[in-house]
């Protein structure tokens, strides 16, 4: 636990703001696909590139905040376990949205590996490491699509066999019948959380981050200190206003 005066109020408040961006797109998402409403901006470039933007700012926040972490371990079984209620809820609850390596997944699962490799991670250097972390999730962020390459420019196509066995969904490598409605795979996720985990140290060393690091708005960071929490409940709760507005109206 961080004491008041040496907690990094800066972090809580990105996190509450990028959860908050979240359950807008989350609102918007299910206005559209589960509720088939209308709302032309769903289907646009800008919408992807939002979502894209708060997924990678929870995964760069995430892999940096996991270096201030006393127990990366006990932070991953917490935050996998959240996951896996996720995917019982939503397998008996939403079957056609069901949710099986979504982000708290992940999240957890980088909390745990990086648990392991922190003894070999410590001696590396921070910044190569970072700069090589960051290259390798731009050359695997194709690997859905079924190649490597940069700026959705392929270079090298990986083999269909590849894509034949089930449990390497984990690894980003779907079967093609698979589906997550929530959908973040080790590869390419994996490094952009090494990315935020071998920069985060420099960032927060930074003069720069000095003059922020205490940059507190109450609501902003009431939400982020709670982001695990919310996130349980903010799917239920759109969902359900969702499900209620619809009965009536």
């Amino acid at each position: 636990m961080h004491t008041p005066k040496s907690r990094l109020h800066v972090l809580d408040l990105l996190r509450g703001i990028l959860f908050l961006n979240m359950a807008a797109y989350h609102f918007l998402y299910d206005w559209v696909f589960l509720f088939g409403q209308s709302c032309p901006f769903m289907n646009t470039q800008a919408a992807f590139l939002w979502q894209q933007i708060i997924c990678s700012g929870f995964i760069l926040l995430a892999g940096c905040c996991c270096t201030l972490s006393r127990n990366p371990a006990k932070h991953g079984v917490q935050i996998l376990g959240c996951g896996l209620i996720i995917t019982l809820v939503t397998v008996f609850i939403t079957p056609q949205e069901q949710i099986l390596f979504g982000i708290l997944h992940f999240t957890g699962l980088a909390y745990l590996i990086t648990a392991c490799l922190r003894p070999a991670a410590s001696k590396l250097p921070t910044l190569p490491a970072c700069t090589v972390a960051f290259l390798l999730f731009a050359f695997t962020k194709g690997i859905y699509y079924g190649y490597l390459g940069f700026l959705h420019t392929p270079l090298w196509y990986l083999p269909d066999w590849l894509y034949q066995f089930p449990m390497l969904f984990v690894l980003g490598l779907p079967t093609p019948d698979f589906y997550s409605g929530d959908y973040f795979p080790l590869i390419p996720w994996f490094f952009l959380f090494l990315a935020g985990y071998f920069g985060g140290p420099a960032v927060l060393k930074s003069k720069p981050f000095a003059k922020i690091k205490q940059w507190y708005l109450p609501p902003f960071n009431w939400i982020g200190r709670r982001t695990l929490f919310l996130y349980m409940l903010h799917q239920p709760v759109i969902f359900g206003a969702l499900t209620l507005y619809f009965s009536i109206f």
